[in-house]
């Protein structure tokens, strides 16, 4: 294959990003540092970083030490937070998350607000109240440079395929929102957007190809291989939550297929246990009270659960073959000892120590994924590695 060489403009262009892509990860820096890191000559990388700093992507901080060998103390740099800032919602069944951070990807506030048995119509008046409140705040130079939604089902070329939990009501949510706003809007399953949070946000930016379980009303999995986020040729990569684990015959003997989501979603757990209690409205607070006082139905729940999500990582290790899986679940974050009986149950199946870890900070982990797939967005650095600090667990409620 012949390989075309860039022209000047094209090549100005990618070291601009290159260098705006230094600047983002490595905070404070200096335009000698850029030019180790990168490359490049002196004088190349002061033309660039002149570019920027006149966008207003940038923001002086003083000087920094001199080197080892002497010389002018460098002028440290790096990613103006005040440029502006961007806005992730996840549309929940019962809540609607917002979280709102800086171009630097800092926190601004988050806040979850409740739309249980709300029509979209009505949480998209929410959505717009809410943008309105924060822009009423804002002090930014530039204000709002994109939103991020995260849905609970199939997204493909950024228009919700599926919505299994919210009828959508044929509403183009990027239509809706790109005019009103004139910025970008940025479309994902809230699955894809928790295997982001892991590589950009949570330290798994070491590992190549990683999965992350998300186990919430339904099951489903963002998947990441060779650093990218995967999806399938139609969206639908990652829907293990519709794997058929068995079949089930009925009186007249047709079959019937039983699927991982059926038994092990947190939905499932808990109209199981509803189920064996005659029991109805219970919550995840009361399972995790009941597990407490060691119910011995809520015991034997939760070890059909435990099995069955053991089972389905396992499966994925044969398909995927990843360097680590991670498991996102209030669930099983408020009962630890859940995590080990997974990894048992897989260690059982697979004979070897894949590593199996938990979510940290589950409650902002798709929220904190969107954030990464806007702020790359409103850079133009789409594909682009950026390395995010994780913020404190506890934000503006």
């Amino acid at each position: 294959m012949v390989r075309r060489s860039m022209n000047r403009n094209q090549l100005h262009d990618q070291n601009l990003k290159f260098v705006l892509q230094q600047i983002f990860n490595n905070h404070p820096t200096s335009r000698i540092e850029i030019s180790h890191q990168l490359n490049l000559n002196k004088s190349t990388v002061s033309s660039l970083y002149n570019t920027l700093m006149a966008d207003g992507y940038l923001t002086e901080l003083g000087l920094g030490e001199a080197s080892n060998a002497g010389g002018r103390k460098p002028t440290l740099i790096e990613i103006n937070r005040n440029y502006g800032f961007t806005l992730t919602f996840d549309l929940g069944y019962r809540h609607l998350h917002a979280l709102v951070t800086y171009l630097n990807g800092q926190v601004w506030k988050y806040d979850r607000i409740e739309t249980k048995g709300q029509s979209i119509h009505e949480m998209i008046d929410q959505i717009n109240h809410y943008i309105a409140a924060v822009q009423a705040e804002d002090t930014t130079s530039h204000g709002l440079l994109g939103i991020c939604f995260s849905i609970h089902g199939i997204v493909m070329d950024n228009q919700i395929k599926t919505s299994p939990f919210i009828d959508m009501a044929g509403i183009d949510l990027e239509q809706v929102f790109s005019t009103m706003y004139q910025v970008p809007v940025v479309l994902e399953n809230e699955a894809n957007l928790s295997a982001v949070y892991e590589r950009d946000f949570n330290g798994a930016r070491d590992l190549n190809s990683t999965v992350t379980v998300s186990i919430h009303r339904g099951i489903g999995a963002g998947i990441i291989l060779q650093r990218e986020l995967f999806r399938g040729e139609h969206g639908d990569a990652g829907e293990i939550g519709q794997t058929v684990v068995s079949i089930e015959m009925d009186d007249a003997g047709a079959g019937h297929p039983v699927h991982a989501e059926d038994i092990s979603s947190e939905d499932a757990i808990i109209q199981q246990l509803e189920q064996k209690k005659g029991i109805t409205n219970l919550d995840r607070t009361q399972l995790v009270a009941l597990y407490q006082k060691q119910d011995a139905d809520t015991l034997a729940v939760l070890t059909k659960f435990t099995t069955a999500i053991g089972g389905l990582i396992y499966n994925l290790m044969r398909s995927l073959d990843p360097d680590a899986f991670f498991i996102n679940s209030p669930l099983v974050e408020e009962i630890p000892t859940l995590l080990m009986q997974i990894r048992t149950v897989y260690q059982n199946l697979a004979h070897n120590a894949l590593t199996i870890d938990l979510t940290q900070n589950a409650r902002l982990a798709t929220v904190l994924g969107g954030c990464s797939l806007i702020t790359h967005r409103a850079l133009g650095l789409d594909h682009y590695e950026l390395n995010f600090e994780r913020p404190a667990t506890e934000t503006t409620a």
